[in-house]
């Protein structure tokens, strides 16, 4: 399969042999493994690819060609695979319209040196393929070929070339082609070309962080753009999700060394575990965007040496790419949590392994005085918030709405916040207060268990490192039955750790202010709501307990969970408001609102392909003039990569 030992390597592989690293720890030369240096136009070579290929969930090849002088010509080793029905395997083909060194264009100053595609060239190209598209291993779109050409950029007016193509090939009744080319998420509408869609093509797109004051040189100058792998992949797995179709695609490094040049790019700190997250949130996202044939994962690349890019076996790592590609196909996808029942979240208090096998701690109120107005509970839950939680407590039961009840659920905090909490209780004479201690379970599970415990017509939510202002609950309760809302909150102060307020050129009050201002000149706060929390916190949220038997709890998210429950209250009420700053919000290290950016993208994107899949059954949709106006600020802002094609 491969080379013997002293054999003399082919061409290809002279550069990749002859590659030296360029600062300490760099891996260059990077050899081969179980393949040695193998010639892929071997058939042999071909069928040992493909069957290992098979063996990791690899669901086919995507073989790349550049146009031969002869366009009319089939690429030699393709017309092998062709004529010879091997390797039994799927496959597609992607024409390699710039230089391979260029992969697809990223060596923009070597455009003026760029082959041309005249409109008959491109007419050749697709004739030569027609009996490739018509192979019964070809990888199809529903009943058409997918068909990648690496950059339409050489093409000489690619929109009618697209146009010729799909003509030739319904005439030779191989189906209209599924036409795609490289690109970043970020890149423009496919269709502007005539194409359907982008395969993204690492690392094209994306701004990684430099490394290079972070590696020892071996020499006087470190020759090469030195970038993390990690904070690249963080940045693709956080872009928004584009409004037309882009296809995903994972990469194991990246590293042109071998490939010269002044500055190769060489991407460090990957590894198969780095790889294997990736691939995991990728495919989640491709569960989430796509369906039936669409859903397809790019993989570049299996054998790209010359720049370091390969699941191919290698000396170093074996077949560990491979094996952390299978594990993450195997997974299941990750599906955005249901929110719980009315009937589940009560059910929780008679569980014997519910609410009965918690520790509680009471309140003895003594002031038997009646207040006026609606029975409120306050539902806080707390984790490790010793500093904080008396302070929090105090701002509520100083409000100026006193007819309220106050829940604590204590989700296994560490600190001395459960100790705080039973004194509270044990002092305060002025309202219920209940404390409830149960092994952590994630802020979603606790502030369901105290939404089971209330008691209250209205339901008002607290985190325990905030404050409540002294008139909250009076100023949100009168504005929520102005127009007969079922859930409402209120502008926010945002406030450190001693309490003083944030300066508002602080990016988080900055970025509120000016999507509360946006959304002061829109028909409702829904339009605002779809890209921004401008709630901010589940503390700031108070609603009415019928609310909860109509849409249910909160869901099992880290960091989207209040988010969510906002915008499925949306469908059964239009939405109060009062631009107070009722709510103090404390920034601080500990906030999950500082968490983790990639699971908060992805959150994000669950959320909002919930919410756009409902949109039929939302209230707005009541009214079509409504729904037509609300669709087209959708449009707009860019979401409409959530709505079905045939509404964007």
């Amino acid at each position: 399969m491969g080379s013997e030992p002293g054999r003399e390597a082919l061409a290809e592989w002279a550069p990749v042999r002859a590659a030296r690293p360029v600062f300490v720890g760099h891996e260059q030369p990077q050899l081969p493994g179980e393949f040695g240096y193998c010639d892929v136009r071997d058939p042999g070579v071909r069928e040992a690819h493909a069957g290992l290929a098979r063996e990791y969930t690899i669901g086919g090849f995507c073989y790349v060609f550049q146009a031969p002088t002869r366009v009319s010509e089939l690429d030699p080793t393709l017309a092998a695979i062709i004529s010879s029905g091997r390797p039994r395997f799927p496959f597609c083909v992607c024409w390699e319209t710039t230089t391979m060194n260029a992969g697809a264009g990223f060596d923009a100053d070597n455009v003026s040196g760029q082959r041309r595609f005249t409109r008959d060239e491109c007419v050749a190209v697709v004739r030569s393929l027609v009996k490739v598209f018509a192979d019964e291993r070809y990888v199809r779109i529903g009943e058409r070929p997918l068909f990648i050409v690496s950059s339409p950029d050489p093409i000489a007016n690619v929109g009618s070339v697209a146009t010729l193509w799909r003509e030739e090939c319904e005439r030779a009744g191989v189906g209209n082609p599924y036409i795609a080319c490289y690109g970043a998420v970020f890149g423009a509408d496919p269709q502007q070309v005539g194409f359907d869609a982008i395969v993204e093509c690492p690392p094209l797109g994306g701004f990684p962080r430099s490394k290079r004051n972070e590696v020892i040189g071996i020499g006087s100058e470190i020759a090469g753009d030195v970038r993390s792998y990690r904070s690249y992949v963080g940045q693709l797995l956080t872009t928004p999700r584009p409004n037309h179709v882009v296809f995903r695609t994972v990469m194991p490094g990246w590293d042109e060394t071998a490939r010269g040049g002044s500055m190769p790019r060489i991407f460090v700190d990957s590894n198969p575990e780095t790889f294997s997250y990736w691939t995991e949130r990728a495919l989640d996202q491709t569960h989430l965007r796509f369906s039936g044939d669409e859903r397809l994962l790019f993989v570049r690349s299996w054998n790209e040496w010359s720049a370091g890019c390969h699941v191919e076996p290698g000396a170093k790592h074996g077949r560990r790419y491979l094996e952390a590609l299978r594990a993450a196909v195997a997974r299941a996808p990750t599906l955005a949590p249901a929110r719980p029942s009315w009937e589940t979240m009560r059910a929780w208090v008679v569980d014997p392994l519910g609410f009965r096998a918690t520790r509680v701690v009471r309140s003895t109120p003594t002031e038997a005085a009646k207040h006026p107005g609606p029975y409120v509970s306050v539902v806080m839950p707390a984790y490790n918030h010793e500093r904080y939680v008396q302070a929090a407590l105090d701002s509520v039961l100083t409000q100026t709405h006193q007819n309220l009840e106050v829940i604590v659920v204590d989700d296994g905090s560490k600190d001395a916040t459960p100790a705080l909490l039973d004194q509270y209780a044990e002092r305060c004479r002025s309202h219920s207060l209940t404390v409830v201690h149960q092994a952590n379970a994630g802020a979603h599970e606790a502030i369901n268990h105290g939404l089971a415990l209330a008691h209250g017509e209205i339901i008002a939510l607290m985190n325990s490192d905030d404050l409540y202002t002294p008139t909250r609950l009076e100023r949100l309760l009168r504005e929520m039955d102005r127009n007969g809302q079922k859930l409402g909150f209120s502008n926010t102060r945002f406030i450190d750790d001693e309490g003083r307020e944030i300066a508002a050129t602080d990016p988080y009050p900055k970025q509120l202010r000016r999507a509360i201002e946006e959304a002061k000149q829109l028909p409702e706060l829904l339009y605002v709501l779809v890209y921004s929390n401008i709630a901010m916190s589940t503390g700031n949220l108070v609603f009415r307990r019928e609310l909860l038997e109509q849409i249910g709890g909160f869901c099992a998210m880290r960091v989207c969970h209040d988010w969510d429950f906002i915008l499925a209250a949306s469908q059964a009420t239009a939405l109060a408001f009062v631009d107070e700053p009722l709510y103090e919000y404390r920034l601080h290290g500990g906030n999950t609102f500082s968490g983790s950016r990639t699971l908060a993208a992805f959150e994000l994107e669950q959320m909002l392909s919930r919410f756009f899949s409902n949109l039929g059954d939302h209230r707005i949709a009541r009214d079509p003039p409504e729904l037509e106006r609300f669709l087209s600020y959708i449009r707009e802002i860019g979401l409409d990569g959530y709505l079905p094609r045939h509404a964007a």
